[in-house]
């Protein structure tokens, strides 16, 4: 089982390459597609968390996120319930 923490930085890891971005440099606040991710790029990010996590995510996910901290939440919830 992966932690949070680790999960957590793997995304980072993931979204910093997709967005070239620095990881340090990104604002886990603002809206995902401000710091450059569009709708496809969010739905390879939730199959990757998937993968990460293990565990399949609701479907409407992607309308209920709207900024990394959102998700990184729903991660902790659904890693904890696994």
């Amino acid at each position: 089982m992966i932690s949070f923490e680790t999960a957590k930085t793997e995304i980072l890891d993931w979204v910093s390459e997709s967005i070239q971005v620095p990881v340090e440099k990104i604002d886990l606040t603002k809206p995902l597609g401000d710091i450059g991710i569009d709708s496809l790029d969010a739905v390879h990010m939730l199959a990757t968390i998937e993968s990460i996590i293990g565990r399949e995510l609701p479907e409407d996910v992607v309308q209920r996120v709207g900024c990394l901290n959102d998700i990184f939440e729903m991660m902790r919830e659904h890693v904890a319930a696994a």
